[in-house]
């Protein structure tokens, strides 16, 4: 499936990858707006459409307290706290050598920089985005 944007920046022909249920949204219901977003592993492109979400559950009656912090994510009235992980501390030897690799190819004054210079960016930018993911993960 193939999505074919028609405006002023000419940004052309993109492939759709999603599952046939969010398919059948997009074929049926109104398109808002369409958002297309660059990571350091490719583009996405995100639809805001009109759509009734309904969520199941069940109403039990009791009443919890829950207290977000910054140690931990999320900790409820019985002290029973998640510690929320550190993944950037846990990552900092990797982003430190990516980081070292790029500054020794990066050359001061030359325009364009050499492939290997872009080529280590752009592993640098795929740990970064790691990182990102893996706490938003963590919080969701």
């Amino acid at each position: 499936m193939f999505i074919t944007f028609t405006d002023k920046f000419k940004s052309g022909k993109f492939s759709l990858y999603c599952n046939s249920e969010t398919r059948e949204d997009l074929f049926r219901l109104k398109i808002n707006r369409v958002r297309i977003v660059r990571r350091a592993d490719g583009y996405y492109c995100q639809f805001c459409i009109d759509a009734n979400r309904k969520e199941p559950g069940n109403y039990t009656g009791n009443v919890i307290g829950i207290d977000l912090g910054l140690k931990y994510p999320n900790k409820g009235q019985y002290d029973n706290g998640v510690v929320y992980p550190q993944y950037l501390r846990k990552s900092e030897k990797k982003l430190k050598r990516r980081q070292r690799q790029l500054s020794k190819k990066f050359v001061k004054g030359k325009k364009p920089q050499s492939n290997n210079y872009h080529k280590a960016r752009k592993r640098l930018g795929l740990c970064h985005l790691k990182v990102s993911r893996q706490r938003k993960d963590a919080l969701h």
